[in-house]
């Protein structure tokens, strides 16, 4: 694991950033509207969980506080994305946004610790799975080269979700040791991202059949429904799998492509420091 300094342009960035498959773009993009809402839930969640790690966790104490830094990174370039998705002319996705924010909030006012943990827990049993689709299982990103900053956001975003996979895993298990709780996490939390990542998807899909911008709707319906069907058959079977009483996130094989996937998102991305920058013409 590491910190990468990674801050992307959007300035180029094309809506439908699949041109052959459209719905799958603004799947993703629906995604993207609540995870500066989600991610710093999850922060706070793992960093209020820090001082309750038994002192001799040193190890998982840094992971950690990487963990924290690469979500802060994540988000910040998310709600930099969502600021041009709310620009392109989608009314509906403030109210949409605003509900899981209150549900975040109230989560943590009136929920408590254990909670927003099991909570955490679950988004990060399915992370690494739904990285993995992406990295490897998703055929629209095959169909042609897809050059576009909003890909690139998504394929290093799905990388870390891998890398620090098993972080909220070993502090739930330190901090609280419940099987039983930790499958409600998954089954709470799961339908819960889900639902709002689909309806969101939906709306804007929709929005574009309106506009024009998605011609020839009953293609574009046969479109999302293949794609949900090939998500769901990717990630029931191994979220199956993550229940069994003696899961470890760290056991679940790289995707492929995903080292040189953070390499490329370094190149092109990563912040460059003052030192590094071209000298001033004289």
């Amino acid at each position: 694991m590491k910190v990468r300094e990674i801050d992307i342009d959007f300035s180029q960035a094309k809506l439908h950033w699949t041109p052959e498959d459209p719905e799958f773009a603004q799947f993703w993009n629906g995604t993207s509207t609540f995870l500066p809402y989600l991610e710093p839930f999850l922060n706070r969640t793992v960093r209020a969980g820090i001082d309750m790690l038994p002192p001799e966790m040193t190890e998982l104490r840094e992971d950690c506080r990487i963990f924290i830094a690469q979500e802060g990174r994540h988000y910040k370039n998310h709600a930099k994305l969502n600021a041009f998705l709310r620009a392109s002319g989608y009314p509906g996705l403030a109210a949409r946004e605003a509900k899981m924010k209150a549900d975040y909030e109230r989560f943590e006012k009136e929920k408590g610790h254990k909670y927003c943990m099991g909570y955490a827990e679950g988004f990060e049993t399915l992370g690494p799975i739904i990285a993995s689709f992406f990295l490897e299982g998703a055929r629209e990103l095959d169909k042609a080269t897809v050059d576009d900053p909003t890909a690139d956001l998504w394929r290093w975003h799905l990388a870390e979700e891998y890398e620090h996979r098993h972080v909220a895993n070993y502090q739930f298990h330190a901090i609280y040791n419940s099987y039983w709780y930790r499958l409600w996490g998954i089954c709470y939390s799961a339908p819960h991202m889900l639902g709002y990542m689909i309806g969101t998807g939906l709306y804007m899909i929709n929005e574009d059949r309106k506009s024009g911008r998605i011609k020839d709707p009953w293609r574009s319906r046969l479109r999302f429904a293949g794609m949900m069907g090939r998500l769901f058959a990717y990630i029931v079977p191994r979220v199956i799998t993550s229940l069994h009483p003696k899961y470890d996130p760290k056991d679940l094989p790289e995707p492929k492509r995903c080292m040189a996937v953070l390499e490329h998102a370094e190149t092109r991305w990563a912040r460059k420091p003052a030192s590094a920058a071209a000298p001033a013409a004289v």
